[in-house]
């Protein structure tokens, strides 16, 4: 009797558990070999926005460990009984793991404005920390719950993957928060889903682990963060009752399941615009340097003005490098020099804008 009531509490091996391991383990092949990383990660840019294979393997361990445990938790019965007591039971679940989404991205701009404010700087600037390893965090992208994330991933990954861990000495201890809200919102958004029909389960499983990479890689103006939680806005507005057999029928969707997605996901892009555009000096870039402990050679970015106040060198460059090649030149120049910097940025610089290039020649 005792052997039937194991056997009927043990979760068999369905697809979706063996489809999770595979996904688990692609992940670490990816991470200590080099065969198939460069296609994996391409293959996945227009959803990670990744440069290097680490939010590749944190995107297929989080998928794999996603398929499993709602494949578990849907053969428990009574487990189910428990936290689905009405049709509705999902989505308060998933309302809530949006809430906490949305308010840990909010707070990591304020995070961003705490550290510039310690330091007497603008909030509209790029920080790039020099020590231990160089590692950059800014408002349009954010790395400051990142740097939670590599103190423990500094044990596991590779030497290559940036980690982000040198950040997390400004944004001590505010960024710590994420040690409990992104567990807790995965934990949340997968009890979300486990309810849910497939079509809806499988986007919604794909968008939860998006936007949780995206909050800790990025923040709340990433990529993957707004593809993520866009598609989870509409799942849960839709309610599981947007049918795409209508599209290929060429039947009529109703466009109200839409507006509240739209407009939430509007006013988030329109703050990013507004930051973005408004942030921007088209004149010149300021760079401030904290703790320059030796004379830099600053002749190729044609300084027009050198200030010191207490431990903080700024610098006026009036150069037309753009900013992402601009950058790394300041990483070179500065790495073992300063303890971190602070550059204002140059949204029209990532154009090929006409009118930018001739009031550039013209300031």
């Amino acid at each position: 009797m005792l052997k039937i009531k194991l056997n009927e509490i043990k979760p068999s091996i369905d697809k979706y558990i063996i489809c999770g391991i595979i996904l688990i383990l692609l992940g670490f092949i990816i991470l200590f070999t080099n065969y198939i990383d460069s296609f994996v990660t391409q293959l996945l840019w227009p959803l990670l926005e990744g440069s290097s294979e680490g939010k590749t393997v944190l995107f297929l361990w989080l998928i794999g460990a996603t398929l499993i445990i709602t494949s578990v938790i849907q053969q428990d019965k009574v487990l189910c009984e428990k936290l689905y007591e009405t049709d509705e039971s999902n989505y308060k679940y998933l309302k809530f793991a949006i809430i906490i989404l949305l308010s840990c991205a909010l707070f990591g701009l304020i995070i961003e404005a705490i550290i510039r404010q310690q330091f007497g700087v603008s909030f509209f600037t790029i920080l790039t920390s020099m020590s231990p390893d160089t590692s950059t965090t800014s408002p349009m992208h954010s790395h400051v719950y990142k740097s939670v994330l590599g103190i423990f991933a500094n044990y596991i990954v590779p030497s290559h993957v940036n980690t982000g861990s040198s950040i997390l000495q400004y944004a001590m201890p505010y960024a710590l928060i994420i040690i409990i809200f992104w567990p807790l919102c995965y934990i949340l958004g997968v009890l979300g889903i486990c309810n849910m029909r497939t079509l809806d389960k499988i986007v919604s499983i794909i968008a939860l682990n998006v936007a949780l990479i995206g909050l800790i890689d990025g923040g709340i103006f990433s990529q993957p963060f707004l593809i993520g939680f866009a598609f989870l806005l509409l799942t849960y507005y839709s309610r599981g009752k947007i049918d795409v057999k209508k599209l290929f029928n060429k039947e009529r969707i109703e466009v109200k399941y839409f507006i509240n997605p739209i407009l939430i996901l509007g006013y988030i892009l329109l703050l990013a615009m507004i930051i973005e555009v408004a942030g921007s000096d088209t004149t010149c870039h300021t760079l401030s340097v904290v703790n320059q402990i030796e004379p830099v050679d600053m002749t190729e970015f044609n300084v027009t003005n050198v200030e010191v106040h207490g431990n903080t060198t700024t610098y006026t460059l009036n150069c037309e490098t753009p900013d992402k090649e601009l950058i790394r030149e300041v990483f070179a120049k500065f790495k073992g020099k300063a303890d971190l910097t602070f550059m204002s940025w140059n949204f029209y610089s990532y154009l090929d804008n006409p009118t930018m290039r001739m009031r550039q020649n013209h300031s």
